[in-house]
């Protein structure tokens, strides 16, 4: 709350107490931001970005995976928002409906951010979002070029260090070319073309595993974990008849024998 104080109505100023600060913060909204794609391209990255870091962490309660949530970053302070067009935080709930994201309520900012450059982004994502989103604590912060002619290279990740990001490690890849590593996410990042639009496609760094969130790549994913169950239970079930076999065999060859007989 700000107060305007001049010599003829008061000599000192009180600072309000905890409790009213509280109420006044409690007072303010913060509202939800209505997010538009900047062309067809643009809206295809975004949403294929987030259906693959949410089938990624699908088994994990406690990662957030949103797409166009809004950040507020000072409590009190409806102005000061970010809007990432992909973030993942680590250590919060899942569930819930969030209409935005409360740095001060959620205990912590995201751990890895993406925006999708558009030619009127494209310059804002550059300068004054990477400073705010190093200052409030962002681990990762990322970039991407839907349509290929907006930013120097078509992909672009960057870790914070010492209050400023510095660029993420390229890792080769046989077959694959150069990839940049996420340490955040523990994955690995390239781009391919995908109806046109330039997207991010992830890969597994223990297994090399590839997935961009489309519906196919879904699918195919959803069946290899089917197939791969299926497998284990075939193991399990083969396993447990040569135990069972082994058993009886066992069985057989020490089963109970006639004392020998005594002569009276």
């Amino acid at each position: 709350m700000s107060v305007a104080i001049t010599t003829r109505t008061a000599r000192t100023a009180v600072a309000p107490s905890a409790e009213a600060a509280s109420r006044e913060h409690d007072e303010v909204e913060y509202p939800e931001r209505h997010w538009v794609a900047q062309s067809v391209w643009h809206g295809d990255a975004v949403r294929l970005a987030t259906t693959a870091l949410r089938n990624h962490f699908r088994d994990r309660e406690d990662v957030l995976v949103a797409m166009e949530l809004a950040v507020y970053y000072e409590r009190g302070d409806e102005t000061r928002w970010l809007q990432p067009d992909v973030q993942v935080v680590f250590g919060v709930r899942r569930g819930g409906n969030r209409s935005s994201f409360r740095i001060w309520q959620e205990g912590k900012a995201p751990d890895f951010v993406l925006e999708v450059a558009s030619p009127s982004t494209a310059e804002n994502d550059a300068w004054h979002k990477a400073r705010e989103y190093a200052r409030i604590g962002v681990r990762e912060y990322w970039r991407l070029d839907p349509e290929g002619s907006l930013m120097g290279t078509e992909l672009e990740g960057y870790a914070v260090s010492g209050g400023r990001y510095a660029p993420l490690e390229r890792v080769e890849r046989p077959g694959r070319g150069r990839l940049l590593r996420s340490r955040v996410l523990g994955l690995d990042l390239r781009t391919q073309r995908h109806n046109g639009a330039t997207v991010v496609v992830f890969a597994d760094q223990r297994t090399g595993e590839e997935f961009n969130g489309s519906l196919g790549e879904s699918e195919r994913r959803r069946r290899i974990a089917e197939n791969r169950a299926s497998a284990a239970e075939d193991r399990a079930r083969i396993a447990e008849e040569r135990m069972r076999a082994l058993e009886e065999r066992l069985q057989s060859l020490t089963g109970p024998t006639r004392s020998p007989e005594r002569d009276p």
